[in-house]
């Protein structure tokens, strides 16, 4: 990953919390030597502030401070819901497990004890960074599916308002109440994502179930699905998936 958000190419930027202004500009030095956007904040107070604006990938946060201490620069941040979520090292000179117990409990996600090496510490912002990066990943992909928008580039659209995605050669459309949208996930690789209610009723289609208002057979051979949808759409059903498609509707054991 290096200085990069996880295949984002987007530089990772760092907030650096500490009164110690030479050790400050050395780190700061240092990390923007690998790529980092780093900004230097000598008081907590500030940080609180500096954090909701600048919008840190990972803070940098130093223990004893004047004024206010991290500790409570670490619970500020964890109160606002615009820097709850983001990851914080706290950066002191105390080794006791008393300490580290503390900083953990308010939230800390890593400890690193002064004196450190800057290496150690650059790895260890990479693997909370990393760890963070793919949890977000994750509870992103089963909540949310990216679509195309005109700026910055892509919209998050919420699982449960997504009434079916159709699919193409290499791209999808994704159709929520009254609108459809352009993704560029394939249609299998969405399938893949296995999100909940969700079903692949045939070559090119993904409905959500939960969005199904009437179902039944058009013909003797064409069993359809009508969705609660602003146009009322129907979707054809592959014969082979008609038991599970009813079974999952709760029309059969």
């Amino acid at each position: 990953m290096s200085d990069e958000r996880a295949g984002r190419g987007v530089p990772l930027r760092i907030m650096l919390v500490d009164d110690d202004v030479i050790l400050a500009a050395g780190l700061k030095d240092a990390f923007e030597h690998y790529g980092y956007v780093v900004l230097v904040v000598p008081r907590g107070q500030k940080a609180v502030k500096a954090a909701v604006h600048f919008c840190p990938d990972i803070v940098l946060l130093d223990v004893m401070m004047p004024e206010m201490d991290g500790w409570e620069t670490l619970s500020r941040l964890r109160a606002d819901s615009a820097t709850e979520s983001v990851p914080v090292i706290m950066l002191t000179a105390a080794e006791s497990a008393a300490a580290k117990v503390r900083g953990l409990s308010l939230g800390a996600d890593d400890y690193v004890t002064k004196p450190f090496s800057f290496e150690e510490l650059r790895l260890r912002v990479e693997a909370v960074v990393r760890r963070t990066t793919a949890f977000l990943a994750h509870e992103e992909a089963e909540t949310t599916i990216p679509v195309v928008a005109g700026s910055p580039g892509f919209e998050l659209v919420p699982v449960p308002d997504i009434y079916y995605i159709e699919g193409f050669h290499n791209y999808t459309n994704v159709h929520t109440f009254d609108s459809r949208k352009l993704c560029r996930l394939t249609l299998r690789e969405i399938d893949e994502r296995g999100l909940p209610g969700f079903m692949r009723v045939q070559r090119s289609f993904i409905v959500n179930l939960h969005h199904v208002r009437g179902c039944g057979w058009a013909t003797r051979s064409s069993y359809r699905l009508k969705l609660g949808d602003l146009s009322g759409t129907t979707v054809a059903v592959s014969r082979a998936l008609i038991p599970e498609v009813q079974r999952r509707l709760g029309m059969r054991e």
